[in-house]
């Protein structure tokens, strides 16, 4: 995925009675009402250009691209708006707007490349002990790991919860043992994977949720996929065909 920022733009100043924004008159300070014969105190210059600075913005119009060997398949045009408040720049605070425009695009869908590379990535962040081996204790932590981001928000839907459940106690037991089957089913008697055979079993998923081939998941092909790698429940990507209604009998 590319990203272009083809200009940004401070947006025009809301003055007097001209039009402005509802987040800038959310911002704007709030007159104290004046009583009668009581002349209304004026700003001073350093005031002014307070409040001035509080109704600008800055609007930045963001190209994102998505690309799938090498040949561009979707491109969206957003408008990232900018509060006085917000930062430009990404900190360890939280994503800027930005970045947190792009996060959302990026989790929309999942290229098979994207898919390869995260199972690369996964299976070295699980490989605890660095043997270059997984085993079942460390594919669980793995996705409990998942699941916690998933709850802060950093998780980019990795991690999907599949059922209610009345306390995280009994959800985190039921994903617990999820993965416990899925590892084994993975794993087979070795009990054990490597890195090669763990992003090969991924990829094996993610064909299998591709239902028109062209190397993209979204929606509900990638819930699945992502419920598929825990080894939880899936649903039916086929509506499933209604019953026919059998004639009444006398």
């Amino acid at each position: 995925m590319t990203l272009k920022a083809p200009f940004i733009a401070a947006a025009t100043l809301a003055i007097a009675a001209g039009p402005f924004s509802l987040a800038a008159a959310q911002e704007a300070p709030i007159a104290e009402p004046v009583e009668a014969g009581e002349a209304e105190p004026a700003m001073n210059e350093d005031e002014m250009a307070d409040y001035l600075n509080s109704l600008q913005q800055i609007k930045q119009d963001v190209t994102l691209t998505r690309s799938v060997n090498g040949e561009v398949v979707e491109t969206t045009t957003e408008t990232v708006v900018y509060s006085a408040d917000d930062p430009l720049l990404g900190s360890e605070a939280g994503l800027s707007p930005l970045e947190q425009l792009k996060a959302k695009f990026d989790s929309q869908v999942l290229t098979r490349k994207e898919a390869l590379e995260e199972a690369k990535l996964d299976f070295i962040v699980a490989d605890l002990d660095r043997n270059d081996a997984m085993d079942a204790a460390e594919f669980g932590f793995l996705v409990k790991g998942w699941e916690e981001a998933e709850i802060a928000g950093a998780g980019s839907g990795r991690f999907v919860e599949p059922f209610f459940h009345i306390d995280e106690r009994s959800a985190a037991a039921e994903h617990a043992e999820l993965a416990r089957a899925k590892f084994a089913d993975m794993a087979g008697e070795v009990g054990a994977l490597s890195q090669k055979k763990y992003t090969r079993k991924v990829i094996e998923d993610f064909k299998r949720f591709d239902a028109n081939d062209d190397d993209l998941l979204r929606g509900e092909e990638l819930l699945n996929f992502r419920a598929a790698v825990r080894g939880e429940p899936i649903t039916p990507i086929e509506p499933e065909a209604s019953a026919v209604e059998e004639p009444a009998t006398e």
